[in-house]
């Protein structure tokens, strides 16, 4: 008996029909299914659209990365090296650019400087307010955000809320594996008010499994914040922010033991974006 395959690719279904039987037989095509089963240059083209790998996991005996790898195998302390360079490649911008460093290690804008709190006179306030009051969904301003900041200096939360996780290796509360913890966690009701702590472009708005209802703002001098765990956007891609914009609420989205904000700064080193040790940078 002689049989002939009709093989049929659309829109991702294989179809297969047998000429004889007359019967065919739908069956889905096979997709990766997590950001682990792509290739590198996928998932290139994945962080390309703001995908976050939210957060690496690291086998216990092996110290190699098994979830949410942005390099398969990659070691812990490799991305801790890897962030450490980057953080001193973001450190020594700033000092170059006139910042400096006071006694709790945090960064301080130089005198004179629009990134200062102390030079924001009545007449900044004011235009602060009308820039503010012209963007969309973009209100009201943080109170302790310097007016025209267009470096991520300071805190995306009002009031200085407890750190409840800070960054570095860690067990992860949900899995209990080890993991690196590429950015700080601060304790926030359902709800309260997300700001970003300087201008730029919204970049990445998503919702994933783990980081739950997520945020990307791009700066200016290769800087991003991160946002993760929100209830609500407040901004969409291609919004312009100004410093001291609202842009989201926090809430519990996301593999998360409670409510809180994850939020975390990038820097480009010349070749990505790639995370930085937020500490400095957010003036405790």
């Amino acid at each position: 008996m002689k049989f002939s395959l009709v093989l049929t690719i659309f829109s991702g279904v294989v179809l297969v029909a047998n000429d004889v039987f007359g019967a065919s037989l739908l069956k889905n095509q096979s997709f990766p299914k997590t950001f682990n089963d792509l290739t590198f240059s996928q998932k290139n083209a994945v962080l390309s659209e703001g995908y976050e790998p939210w957060e690496t996991e690291y086998d216990k005996s092996t110290g190699r990365c098994i979830s949410n790898c942005a390099y398969q195998g990659i070691t812990m302390q490799e991305q801790l090296e890897n962030i450490e360079r980057n953080t001193i490649n973001a450190a020594n911008q700033l000092l170059a650019s006139g910042y400096s460093v006071n006694e709790n290690g945090s960064f301080v804008a130089p005198a004179g400087s629009a990134n200062t709190n102390n030079n924001i006179s009545n007449a900044n306030t004011q235009s602060q307010n009308i820039i503010v009051s012209s963007l969309k969904r973009c209100s009201p301003s943080h109170p302790d955000i310097p007016v025209g900041q267009t470096r991520p200096i300071g805190e995306p939360l009002v009031g200085k809320p407890k750190i409840t996780s800070g960054y570095g290796s860690r067990i992860h509360p949900v899995t209990g594996n080890n993991s690196v913890h590429a950015g700080v966690d601060f304790a926030a009701a359902l709800g309260t008010s997300v700001f970003s702590p300087a201008s730029g472009t919204v970049v990445s708005v998503w919702t994933d499994s783990t980081c739950g209802k997520g945020l990307k703002i791009r700066h200016s001098d290769g800087y991003e914040t991160v946002y993760c765990h929100l209830s609500q956007h407040l901004v969409s891609n291609g919004d312009k922010v100004e410093a001291g914009c609202e842009v989201a609420k926090t809430g519990n989205t996301g593999r998360s033991t409670g409510p809180h904000l994850h939020y975390a700064i990038k820097h480009n080193n010349g070749k990505k974006y790639d995370y930085i040790d937020p500490t400095q940078w957010l003036g405790r």
